[in-house]
Parts: structure tokens; sequence; C-alpha cells
């Protein structure tokens, strides 16, 4: 499977759009992003603000998921001034396929650049818990919630390291600033 990963631009932000839909689990359920105004500041304008960081990925030339923050006052996984929320989209026939972890290795790169930490609003289903404890985020203490869809949810957070400039970092290409999938 030929996977490349590139910047989430501003230009391409009908892609957080799209991939909101994937990411708040509508396609499980008949509703739109429209029947949920609060999930509109994930992905409106993205890219326009600074501090807005994300990637995305194609899979053998289509578009398989995105990952994206940025910096919500109001959100579901806020926990101070500093700290961007994380979303996470994976479209339903690219899962299981390990590109979520991939979308989120080259994000933390990227991310670490700007930020200290990262949250992440995360249904309470085990699988969900364990996928992001590998990835090294922990839960928050008193942070239960609902998702758009009324699943009980935590807040969990990941520090995130400084790149070393001795140690190797695969930052992405110059050259995927330049490419845009359209």
């Amino acid at each position: 499977m030929n996977q490349e990963l590139y910047f989430l631009r501003s230009t391409e932000q009908y892609l957080a759009k799209e991939l909101l839909y994937y990411a708040a689990n509508l396609d499980k359920c008949d509703k739109s992003l429209s029947d949920f105004p609060e999930l509109k500041q994930y992905e409106q304008h993205f890219g326009s603000y600074n501090g807005d960081v994300g990637v995305y990925i194609l899979s053998n030339a289509n578009i398989a998921g995105a990952a994206w923050v940025r910096l919500l006052l109001n959100g579901k996984a806020y926990v101070d001034d500093t700290t961007p929320e994380l979303t996470l989209s994976i479209k339903p026939d690219f899962k299981g396929k390990g590109i979520d972890t991939a979308l989120l290795q080259q994000l933390f790169i990227e991310t670490s650049k700007l930020y200290s930490q990262i949250s992440v609003s995360v249904r309470d289903i085990p699988s969900e818990i364990k996928f992001y404890e590998k990835l090294g985020f922990i839960k928050c203490e008193n942070t239960q919630h609902k998702s758009a869809l009324g699943v009980d949810s935590f807040i969990m957070l990941k520090k995130l390291e400084k790149p070393n400039e001795e140690k190797e970092v695969k930052h992405l290409e110059e050259e995927c600033f330049r490419k845009s999938y359209s």
C-alpha cells in the first residue's frame, strides 16, 4: 500500500470539514455536521489561525485520513489556553491499517515545535482508551463529559518531546508544502 503524508494547509480546509464527519462518528448514525453546530469550531477556517497544525495521508492516491490540532477555548478537550485539541479522523475503508498511528506520530513531531502538550476527548470505550494510552496519553481526572452523540467521554493529555537537534527526526519535506490534493 503506497502511503504519503502531507501538511494540512488552509487551502485544504475542505478536507478538515469532510473528515470531521468521521472523527465525530457521524457515519455511524443518521446525522450530519449541520446537526452539531458546536463541532464547526474544529474545522472552520482551519490553517488560517496561528497554531493550527495538521497532516493528512493519501493511500494509493485516496484520502485516507487526517489528524490536526488547534487551540479552542470551548472545545470538548479544553485543558488550558496553551494546549491544543487533537482531532483524528480515518475513513472507514482505511481503518485497521495503522494509518491512525502513522498520522499521529508525524503530527506529534510537527506539533512539538509549537506546543508542550496536546489534549483529546476520548470516548469511554476500552479499545479507544488503549489506543491513546499506547501513544503516551494519560487520562485527566474529573473530566467526564458527553460527546456530540451523547457518549460518555473524558479528556486525555499527551506531553510532547521537543525535537532534539542531534536526534534524527523525520519532518515532512518542504515539497509537501507545495503539493496539494484536489
